[in-house]
Order: C-alpha cells, then sequence, then structure tokens
C-alpha cells in the first residue's frame, strides 16, 4: 500500500498566539524529529492533517519544499473539549531499523461463531509491534469464529504477519467469549467501585472545605 501524500510548510514562527493565527487559517503547527536529525517546525492544514490520521496504513510522506520525508505519527494533540487538532509530533524513520509501534486489533469471525448465548468480549484493543516499517500491519486480526464460552484468545496465540513481533506479554488476554450477565456483573462491580472513590473523594473536599 503507498504511503499517505502529506503536503506541509517551513513554520518559522512559534509561541501560543502564532499557534492561533494558524488555526484561524485552518493550519495547526506541527514537528519533524528522528533519524539523528535536527527537529525541524513546520505548519500543516487542518483538513489534509485529518485525511492523513484518517488513511490506512501508518506511513506518511511529507512533501516539504523538494524534499520527501518518511514519517510516522508519534503524538497527537487535541482539544480535550472539541477534540479539535492543535499539534502534531511527526517522526522520521529509518527504512532499513525496526521501530516499535501501536497497531489496533481487529476481531473477526464474531458471526460464525456457536449459537451458545456466550458474547465475544474485547480485553485487549491495540498491541506494540515491532518491525521494518514496510512491514507495519493495518491491524492484527483475530479470528474468533470457533472459540466457545469461556475460551481465551492470548496475545502468545495471535497469527502475525512475516516479519512483526509482539512486544507485550504472552499471557495477555485479548478476546474471551463469556456470558452476557457475567460482563453485566462485572461492567457494574466496575461502576460500583467508582462511585466508592468519588463518594469518598467528596468526603475528603468537604473535610477540607470545612477546615
Amino acid at each position: 500500500m503507498a504511503n499517505y501524500q502529506l503536503t506541509v510548510e517551513n513554520r518559522t514562527e512559534t509561541g501560543k498566539s502564532y499557534a492561533r493565527k494558524l488555526r484561524a487559517d485552518q493550519k495547526i503547527p506541527a514537528v519533524v524529529y528522528g533519524s539523528g536529525n535536527p527537529a525541524i517546525n513546520i505548519e500543516v492544514s487542518i483538513r489534509e492533517a485529518e485525511k492523513a490520521l484518517a488513511s490506512h496504513g501508518s506511513l506518511i510522506n511529507l512533501m516539504l519544499g523538494g524534499d520527501s520525508k518518511t514519517v510516522i505519527v508519534k503524538d497527537i494533540h487535541r482539544d480535550p473539549v472539541k477534540g479539535g487538532l492543535l499539534h502534531l509530533d511527526f517522526h522520521e524513520v529509518d527504512m532499513s531499523k525496526k521501530l516499535e509501534i501501536t497497531v489496533p486489533i481487529r476481531v473477526l469471525g464474531e458471526e460464525a461463531r456457536p449459537n451458545d448465548g456466550g458474547v465475544v468480549n474485547t480485553l485487549l484493543w491495540e498491541v506494540t509491534v515491532s518491525c521494518l516499517p514496510t512491514d507495519i500491519p493495518e491491524a492484527i486480526e483475530v479470528d474468533v469464529s470457533a472459540l466457545e464460552i469461556d475460551q481465551v484468545i492470548n496475545v502468545g496465540e495471535l497469527q502475525l504477519p512475516a516479519g512483526v513481533e509482539i512486544i507485550e506479554d504472552a499471557d495477555e488476554a485479548v478476546v474471551k467469549v463469556e456470558i452476557p450477565s457475567l460482563v453485566i456483573e462485572e461492567d457494574e462491580d466496575e461502576a460500583a467501585d467508582e462511585e466508592d472513590v468519588e463518594v469518598a473523594t467528596e468526603g475528603d473536599e468537604e473535610s477540607a472545605e470545612e477546615e
């Protein structure tokens, strides 16, 4: 799959006021670093950046003037309230060296499972893998079509593409088939624990105010 092509521009100014000015022009500040090169301050269209983030695959070709850099997105900074993009960190990659990157888990075959009343509970949504940049998978697929109630697929049982190694505990559970009532009870227990913590916190705050 071809890398996404993202055109960016050099950024000569920094600071919050300049960042606000960029966002008013539908752009955001960003930085490129890695591969032993000095960091480069750039600016990029918010619309084009969102397209790049939504594209399949992890590698992006940054087109900067007459130069091209192959990068991965290292950090995404969004507005905590509105969710809009605020800043991006790109990491330039060496195509000849392995890197560690997080990829999503994709569950397949739920509709083909036995009709036993169980549901597939996904316990791990993403994993960190080590591979060459050209071998980065779009996702790690997990086939659950043969799973029965109480059966689990662990990290060590995942089928990996050639050249890809998972950097996770092999015994960590990825998916498990459970009876729906058990799943609901576990969720309710977690919610009750959270409420207890909130009540305790509120009590501490009230005590502090009284003091």
